[in-house]
């Protein structure tokens, strides 16, 4: 039978279904959500020695690491991107096919990028804070309740959103239940398949200069790196808010710190240049009701750990049934000498 080691979060009934399969073994991060529980370079590769499969969540799964891993066969990653973490074109050398859970925040995240683009346009966090620190009193009656008079409605405001792959389809579609106006842009996404979502394609410019709320979903490209510039965030409609559960290299970090600082507009921010952020930094200095805050929270849930869970069995079953998966990241090894030595030994074996 054949071995695997998870070090990714994993879901237990799916972990008793995978031991039905192959020897299942799990260390780490999966056990323990300390982030300090991740392992590093040299544990990592210690770890892999006698597995054929991994499924890998964070950990750095580099060329090194891979070239001296030789039982590793086949990667399962429980991420959506897993070129973020896992050396693809490493793996294609190797004739390591990696099958990746697509598609397992596409309610999380765009449910959770909803929600911080209402407690932008609501101030709850404020008054909450306020109503527990004060408590609710007939001396404070007045100015609680004031604290909402900033309170805007969705009905009507526009939203505009950079990336219209699951998340920003599925964001969209919340947006167009609460009566909001959905622009978008996404030069992979053709003005047929728009009219279809019911949202209007447009440039990059003239989304920023038209949305009450820019929403950033896209991935990160050398295209797309510091995408949201100096000269889109001005361009910006005063006390406009952009929102980003994608990523923090979306953005030109220092020009949205002016701008927040400037107070041109106001944002909710998911992501950051680093993570966790060092007690300085500048995103502390913006009032909150300019700025929101949230420690990288979009895609977690507890149904997500289910769904990836669930994902990679139907993928790796497949796979053993020698037939492709739909989530392969690099499809071309199957064409390479590497990958007859390697990933076609779990390839139609069951």
């Amino acid at each position: 039978m054949f071995r695997l080691l998870c070090t990714a979060e994993f879901d237990d009934i799916w972990t008793e279904r995978f031991r039905q399969l192959v020897e299942m073994d799990r260390i780490g991060f999966s056990l323990d959500k300390d982030p300090k529980k991740r392992l590093g370079q040299d544990r990592i590769i210690e770890a892999l020695q006698g597995y054929d499969i991994h499924i890998s969540g964070y950990e750095k799964l580099t060329k090194e690491v891979l070239y001296r891993c030789p039982d590793l066969k086949l990667i399962l990653s429980v991420r959506d991107g897993p070129e973020e973490n896992i050396d693809i074109q490493a793996c294609t050398e190797l004739g390591i096919p990696v099958l990746f859970s697509s598609g397992r925040c596409e309610r999380s995240v765009p449910e959770f990028t909803f929600l911080a683009m209402m407690m932008m346009a609501k101030p709850v966090n404020l008054a909450s804070g306020v109503f527990r620190t004060e408590k609710w009193t007939a001396e404070n009656d007045l100015r609680l309740r004031r604290i909402n008079e900033s309170s805007t409605e969705m009905a009507g405001k526009t939203v505009g959103i950079v990336g219209l792959g699951r998340n920003g389809i599925g964001l969209a579609a919340r947006c167009q239940a609460f009566q909001m106006h959905v622009i978008g842009y996404d030069p992979y996404v053709d003005k047929k398949k728009a009219e279809g979502l019911q949202l209007e394609l447009l440039s990059l410019e003239e989304l920023f200069d038209r949305a009450d709320f820019v929403v950033l979903m896209a991935r990160v490209t050398e295209e797309t790196r510091h995408m949201a510039s100096r000269e889109l965030l001005w361009r910006m409609k005063p006390g406009a808010c952009l929102v980003n559960t994608a990523r923090a290299a979306l953005v030109d970090s220092q020009a949205l710190e002016d701008a927040l600082e400037q107070g041109r507009i106001r944002a909710a921010l998911d992501v950051f240049d680093e993570e966790p952020l060092p007690n300085d930094s500048w995103v502390y200095r913006i009032p909150q009701e300019r700025l929101l805050l949230t420690p990288h929270l979009a895609g977690v849930s507890q149904e997500r750990i289910v769904y990836q869970s669930e994902k990679l069995y139907q993928a790796l079953t497949i796979y053993m049934r020698g037939q492709l998966p739909p989530n392969v990241a690099n499809r071309e090894v199957f064409a390479r000498d590497s990958f007859k030595g390697r990933g076609s030994q779990l390839y139609g074996c069951a």
